[in-house]
């Protein structure tokens, strides 16, 4: 009797390593066992040939081909609803992570970018955020706004001018100056 890895079992049936795992866990290879957490676990073929009865083992290539361009596809849309809403190309870290997510949630995320009231500086963190925190287009995130604070250099003639004429409205004046200049 034959003793296959979790890797092996892997190659050969076409299946993900945690798959098998998960497989081992549920019960389905019985007499699969692990002496140490070092080896990892162990196969064995009576096992295998049970599970090769129940799952195919090769994927039939009209299937693959049916599948490929709908991937693909999915790809190409992730990428240009990336680059309409950014107008940059996203890295391939940024890509796997929308791919991941699929289309839907993927549009629903550059949705709220494009919504945000101040340009995003950093797509690809905003992009992670709203994964992790799980936004969604009716709650957006809200910026608090700041204290406006302008140095006299940085204000436009109108902003100078509703100023004079804030400080004039809130002083009054008590005592009248008398101008001797003028005399």
């Amino acid at each position: 009797m034959k003793i296959y890895t979790v890797k092996e079992v892997s190659s050969l049936i076409g299946k993900h390593e945690e798959t098998i795992k998960r497989w081992i866990r549920s019960g389905k290879l019985p007499n699969s066992y692990r002496n140490s957490d070092k080896e990892g676990w162990r196969i064995l073929e009576s096992d295998l040939l049970h599970i090769t009865e129940i799952v195919p083992t090769k994927v039939e290539p009209h299937q693959d081909s049916h599948i490929n361009p709908f991937t693909n596809e999915e790809d190409t849309l992730v990428k240009l609803a990336y680059e309409a809403v950014t107008l940059t190309s996203p890295t391939k870290e940024i890509h796997s992570v929308l791919s991941v997510v699929g289309i839907k949630r993927t549009l629903e995320i550059l949705l709220i970018m494009q919504q945000s009231a101040t340009k995003v500086k950093n797509p690809d963190g905003f992009i992670k955020k709203a994964i992790r925190e799980n936004w969604s287009p009716t709650t957006l995130p809200v910026k608090l706004p700041k204290k406006q604070n302008k140095r006299l250099s940085d204000l436009t003639q109108q902003d100078y001018d509703t100023m004079q004429n804030k400080a004039e409205n809130t002083y009054q004046s008590k005592i009248t100056l008398y101008n001797w200049l003028e005399d």
